[in-house]
C-alpha cells in the first residue's frame, strides 16, 4: 500500500459534514423565516475563511472523529479551493442576508436555496466553487489561485481515493 503525506490531503468527510451542516442551517433559516440564522451562517462562512480550523462545524466533526462516531476519508487534495468555494458562499450568503434584511424575501431566500443546491451538488462530488477557483488559474490569475485539479481529476470534482 502507497503511503500518502497526509499534508498534501483533505479530510473529505470533514468537508462532507460542513456542507451538510451549512445546508441544516440555512433550511432551519428558511423554516423559522429568520434571517439571523442566516446571518449566523454568514459568520460561520467568514470564520472558516479565515481559517478552517474556526468552524464550529469543523471543530464537532474532529471532536465526533476523535471519538470514533466518525472516520476521515483522507485523499489527495489541495484546501485552496475549498476556501474559495467558502468565500463563495460568504458573499451569497451574505447577499442573502442583505436581501432578507430589506425585505426583499424571494431575492433572500432564493440565494440561500441557491447555497443549498450547490451544497447538494459539492455532496454529490462536484464543487462549484472549486470548479471556478480551477478555472480562474487556468485563466492564469495568480497569487491564491496556484493549485490545479490533483491528478487528471474533472475540475471541482471529488479526488479519487489513494
Amino acid at each position: 500500500m502507497k503511503k500518502i503525506n497526509i499534508d498534501e490531503c483533505v479530510d473529505q468527510n470533514e468537508l462532507r459534514f460542513m456542507q451538510s451542516m451549512v445546508m441544516l442551517v440555512l433550511l432551519v433559516a428558511f423554516v423559522f423565516n429568520n434571517k439571523y440564522v442566516v446571518l449566523v451562517q454568514v459568520l460561520i462562512f467568514f470564520m472558516t475563511i479565515l481559517s478552517p480550523g474556526f468552524n464550529p462545524f469543523v471543530a464537532v466533526y474532529r471532536l465526533a472523529r476523535k471519538v470514533e462516531l466518525i472516520h476521515p476519508d483522507w485523499r489527495k487534495d489541495n484546501m485552496a479551493p475549498h476556501r474559495f468555494a467558502s468565500m463563495i458562499g460568504f458573499v451569497v450568503s451574505t447577499m442573502s442576508y442583505y436581501f432578507l434584511y430589506h425585505n426583499h424575501v424571494m431575492v433572500g431566500w432564493g440565494l440561500s436555496f441557491l447555497i443549498v443546491g450547490f451544497g447538494i451538488l459539492a455532496l454529490s462530488g462536484w464543487c462549484a466553487g472549486c470548479y471556478s477557483y480551477y478555472m480562474l488559474n487556468k485563466l492564469g490569475v495568480k497569487g491564491f489561485f496556484k493549485h490545479q485539479p490533483v491528478g487528471d481529476t474533472f475540475p471541482g470534482a471529488r479526488p479519487p481515493k489513494n
